[in-house]
């Protein structure tokens, strides 16, 4: 199954108002998303069949897209339902996607869909607090997943937020793949982390720690400590061609303060983004600068590898063997 049988978000779902196009990007695709009469949403490609204006800067009337040029009036499947200045519109059709709506968020599949979308865990879960950051990254999707899911670059990129060179100690990794994921499973203990936030948010309780990716575009990390006391961050990940990649993160977590960690929990996050968002863009302007990536991998990128295989399998219609409990040391 390819990457296109996915659904990916192009949007929040209160970015998309009743009776108010959206225009949306999902790779090279420009799309103009609207809600039907039942509140459902839908896409189609942003430009009318007639003169090529696009339909996002139209309006919604009676469940079809508008187009604000001569008025052609497309529903959610494509078709030109009306032409003002005819009384029988011709059998014109544009190009439509297949749209879902859930928890929160609007999902786009590109391709004839072989799944539903992503679900976010615990998210809107009783005893559990949630909140979404979205982010344009100046990357592919391939660099913002590794990035999102590789430990050793915390201890120079965020330095001192979560790991330190000067403590930098032996951490033992299990890799393990199949199919559609790949992860790891970390030995470590945070205690012995002097970095901020295992001083503030992390306890002397027994640290699980699973890094993952899914496919098509997804990361997830996992720190858990107890039934009361567990992080997880997600991140889907939507190409916009040459202009990048749009993410958006849910920060997860269930810990004794509740809501009221989200004080201090948010604006932490947003820093930390805002670090990657920084390196990331170093790289790709220099990886364009040389014509293109020359990458050297070594036993501590462990899951970059998957993630551009596990991809390239699915372009390719290919399924890889899986692997289980590969075992690394690293230091970091």
């Amino acid at each position: 199954m390819s990457l296109d049988s996915h659904f990916f978000i192009v949007a929040q779902s209160h970015q998309l108002k009743l009776g108010q196009p959206l225009q949306v990007r999902l790779g090279e695709r420009h799309l103009a998303l609207f809600r039907d009469q039942t509140g459902a949403p839908m896409a189609v490609e942003d430009r009318c069949a007639h003169r090529n204006a696009p339909l996002s800067a139209g309006r919604v009337e009676d469940g079809c897209l508008r187009c604000p040029y001569h008025g052609w009036s497309y529903d959610g499947a494509g078709k030109c339902r009306s032409i003002p200045a005819l009384e029988t519109p011709p059998q014109v059709q544009i190009p439509s996607f297949t749209c879902r709506e859930s928890q929160g968020f609007i999902w786009c599949c590109p391709g004839r869909p072989a799944h539903e979308p992503h679900h976010f865990p615990h998210l809107g879960d009783k005893g559990w607090s949630t909140f979404v950051m979205e982010s344009h990254f100046a990357a592919t999707e391939e660099a913002c997943l590794e990035n999102f899911l590789d430990c050793p670059h915390t201890v120079f990129v965020h330095g001192g937020w979560f790991r330190s060179r000067s403590a930098q100690r032996p951490v033992q990794a299990r890799i393990s793949r199949d199919a559609s994921s790949a992860w790891v499973d970390f030995e470590e203990d945070a205690a012995a982390s002097p970095s901020v936030i295992s001083r503030l948010l992390f306890p002397k309780d027994k640290l699980q720690h699973r890094d993952r990716f899914l496919l098509p575009a997804i990361s997830r990390v996992d720190y858990r400590f107890s039934a009361s006391r567990h992080y997880i961050i997600s991140s889907q990940c939507s190409s916009h061609g040459k202009d990048g990649t749009r993410v958006w993160t849910v920060m997860t977590s269930r810990h004794p303060l509740g809501p009221f960690l989200r004080l201090f929990y948010e604006p932490l996050s947003r820093l930390v983004i805002r670090q990657d968002l920084d390196i990331l863009k170093l790289q790709a302007n220099n990886i364009a600068r040389f014509g293109g990536p020359r990458f050297t991998d070594c036993d501590a990128d462990l899951l970059g590898p998957h993630i551009r295989a596990l991809r390239q399998a699915a372009r390719e219609g290919r399924k890889l063997e899986s692997i289980a409990d590969e075992k690394r040391e690293l230091r970091f």
